[in-house]
């Protein structure tokens, strides 16, 4: 366990997931950190709730409302003056036929208010729509689902996670997929082309068509499901790195996406 970090990281954030997977986590032990992301605030909050709510160790200034209001089960909040930050239940979308619009509404407008310009905003919201799409098909437990935005300057920054079956329980219902035995490798294949847990092949096409739609503007993704992590890291010259992890247990599915904004001009 590495105690000097101050930046709450993906890193940092899956360490002490196996501290406390292990037994060996005392929170009062841990750095004073602060949350800078969403992504690894919110990982470590699907993970270990216990760990982020109510403790001193972790400052989340810039995310401190927002998680009140997960943590009070609201089915929905949006920030009331700039409308940067935003998060709903899928319970919640599920259930009033007028939400997703206004949600997708408030997306865009967020991303275009921190620097994106109509197309790639639009884009975002969309992808923030394919992800819903997906965990509806393919959670098995609904009402766990949430998603999540948060937009600064020339950054947009999405999460959308459920606590349903996973990605490698899903795809093994594919009798293609059927011995399927690795969770790093489902994520693998479900950013694969025309992977799906579907034996129709005109059906579905796993996560793959996500991450092109994203791939200009996209600046790190990551996915997590059981015991592994698929991240996508695309660097300045348009190259990406990908790179599969063993980290913690994590129950259902959760992803992380950062995009930068091109093009435009932040006011």
């Amino acid at each position: 366990m590495r105690y000097t970090i101050e930046t709450l990281t993906f890193d940092l954030a899956g360490d002490i997931c196996l501290a406390a997977e292990g037994g060996s986590l005392v929170i009062a032990e841990l750095p004073r950190s602060h949350a800078d992301a969403l992504g690894p605030l919110l990982e470590l909050r699907h993970v270990r709730p216990e760990v982020v709510v109510d403790q001193n160790w972790l400052t989340t200034t810039s995310y401190a409302t927002l998680l009140m209001n997960m943590t009070l089960s609201q089915a929905c909040w949006y920030e009331p003056t700039l409308g940067r930050q935003g998060f709903i239940s899928i319970a919640k979308l599920r259930n009033d036929a007028l939400a997703w619009p206004d949600f997708m509404i408030r997306a865009k407008r967020a991303a275009q208010n921190a620097g994106f310009s109509d197309d790639y905003a639009g884009k975002l919201a969309a992808a923030i729509g394919e992800f819903y799409s997906n965990v509806i098909e393919h959670s098995q437990n609904l009402n766990s689902g949430y998603i999540v935005f948060c937009a600064k300057n020339r950054m947009f920054e999405f999460v959308v996670a459920d606590a349903g079956i996973g990605v490698l329980n899903s795809l093994r219902s594919n009798p293609r997929f059927a011995n399927l035995g690795d969770s790093g490798r489902a994520l693998e294949l479900a950013l694969s082309e025309g992977v799906t847990r579907h034996t129709d092949p005109d059906r579905g096409n796993g996560f793959r068509p996500l991450f092109v739609g994203l791939a200009n503007i996209s600046r790190f993704i990551r996915f997590r499901s059981d015991d592994h992590s698929r991240e996508l890291i695309r660097a300045d010259d348009g190259t990406i790195t990908a790179l599969t992890r063993q980290v913690s247990k994590l129950s259902g599915f959760f992803c992380s996406v950062l995009c930068e904004a091109v093009g435009s001009t932040y006011p």
